[in-house]
């Protein structure tokens, strides 16, 4: 789910991206080394880096928030993912290939019967093949990454990935404040000049379930009040309305079932189950 915590760790990474665009490992834009982190800090860290001639970046929430829930809560599919494992089928032999990854189903279907078989973290190729094999049974065999089904009239096999689907429980407002502290104005204003631009541009902060916030300036303001502890201070606020969310497994179909019965009579028996 999307949370305040994801919020602040978005925009700490644009500002770091922002003021070390060559990497953490460079020099940043600004030259003299800067910190960005979510919180307040403290006095002594502050005035310690400060001596040092760091820029100190920031994040922090605003107390005040607002409701903004206008969405209907219905579920929506997340882009899958894509599968690294592959399955051939050669007349009655199936070839696994490709990497294995889990959460992943492999399904066989023999003579329009249906195994689906799950596979495990640390799962080899053979492996899987083995236990494909194990449920089939006999006269399935395997060796190697290759299963064969001797006999077999129709065989399939289906590769199927663990995607999800997420939908919106409610959605909030509100107001996060960059906070620059610096040990001169020139490095304020040279960081200032990086970073409000930076994040100005963002029209969406996307977070890890998904799901994005929208980002919009709200206002700024210059703090001299410090000059005597070698402190120059700026404040970008910002505005973002995210949604909480909520998020589920969804599993691609691998072997769909059809009961064939003998009429619309429920009572009447049952002449055959099909997998497709």
């Amino acid at each position: 789910m999307a949370d305040l915590s994801d919020v602040e760790s978005a925009l700490v990474a644009a500002i770091a991206q922002a003021l070390y665009p060559n990497g953490t490992g460079q020099p940043s834009a600004i030259t003299a080394p800067c910190k960005v982190f979510r919180g307040w800090p403290t006095p002594a860290e502050l005035m310690a880096d400060l001596k040092a001639g760091t820029v100190i970046v920031s994040v922090f929430p605003l107390a005040v928030e607002q409701n903004v829930s206008r969405f209907q809560r219905r579920w929506r599919e997340l882009p899958l993912p894509v599968a690294t494992l592959t399955v051939a089928v050669s007349g009655n032999v199936v070839s696994l290939g490709g990497a294995p990854s889990s959460p992943l189903n492999v399904a066989v279907i023999v003579n329009k019967v249906g195994v689906v078989y799950a596979v495990q973290p640390g799962d080899t190729l053979a492996m899987i093949a083995t236990g494909l094999a194990a449920l089939i049974g006999a006269p399935a065999t395997s060796s190697g990454p290759v299963l064969t089904v001797p006999g077999a009239v129709s065989l399939v096999a289906r590769i199927g990935v663990v995607g999800g689907v997420i939908r919106e429980t409610k959605r909030q407002k509100l107001r996060v404040q960059m906070t620059i502290f610096a040990p001169s104005p020139d490095l304020r204003d040279a960081a200032s000049k990086i970073i409000d631009p930076a994040l100005s541009a963002i029209d969406f902060l996307s977070f890890p379930d998904g799901s994005a916030g929208r980002l919009i300036y709200a206002l700024s303001n210059v703090d001299d009040g410090d000059q005597k502890e070698q402190l120059w201070r700026r404040t970008l606020v910002y505005s973002v309305e995210y949604p909480t969310t909520q998020t589920a497994p969804a599993y691609q179909v691998v072997v769909e079932r059809t009961i064939v019965s003998g009429g619309t009579d429920p009572a009447a028996p049952v002449l055959s189950t099909i997998d497709q």
